[in-house]
């Protein structure tokens, strides 16, 4: 499972920062790769466009379109202030033509009310919960400007991480990846 922070990760700027009502208008544009218009962003009344990173589009992209990773389940983790703003990002920015960033996340958990905190740890405990899958067998990319995210996560639970400090990076997508096999490796040659 492959697992997003969602503000300052993906997209800017942070949803904390929007006034209401929030991202309402689909902006649409060229992106890399697409011969059509699409939704490259989300804006809010008399302020600003939320859009995707280059390198979280990239990213994206890639995953909807190289076959080997036609099986991975790909969740979001945000402890977002507005997580109706960032839902309504989730369901309008495209990826490619008709594909939102909704319809690649399988799972979703935004917020930091009832079960959830502003600590990703209790994002994961519903992640696992409601995927069944291994925290070991997951890769989380968080921006960490607000704490470190990826650490407490490897350390109260082993999941694998990358810290994407000034939004994704392309980059930084390759070096969790190649982070993720050396260490699944690793785990596999110990419990031999």
């Amino acid at each position: 499972m492959i697992v997003f922070d969602l503000d300052d990760c993906l997209w800017s700027p942070e949803m904390y920062t929007l006034r209401y009502p929030g991202p309402t208008i689909p902006v649409k544009g060229k992106a890399e790769g697409c011969d059509e218009d699409i939704v490259i962003g989300m804006q809010c009344p008399n302020g600003p466009t939320v859009k995707l990173f280059n390198g979280a589009r990239s990213a994206l992209v890639e995953l909807a379109t190289d076959p080997k990773y036609k099986d991975v389940i790909i969740a979001a983790a945000s402890s977002s202030e507005e997580p109706t703003f960032s839902k309504a990002c989730l369901d309008n920015i495209e990826v490619l033509p008709g594909k939102t960033m909704r319809s690649m996340f399988q799972y979703t958990q935004i917020g930091r009310t009832g079960k959830l905190s502003s600590r990703k740890t209790t994002h994961f405990k519903e992640l696992h919960q409601d995927s069944g899958v291994a925290y070991n067998e997951m890769l989380f990319f968080d921006d960490c400007n607000w704490g470190d995210h990826v650490g407490d996560l490897e350390n109260c639970f082993g999941v694998i991480g990358q810290r994407t400090p000034r939004g994704m990076q392309l980059s930084e997508f390759h070096a969790g990846l190649q982070k993720y096999c050396k260490v699944a490796k690793e785990r596999a040659a110990n419990a031999v």
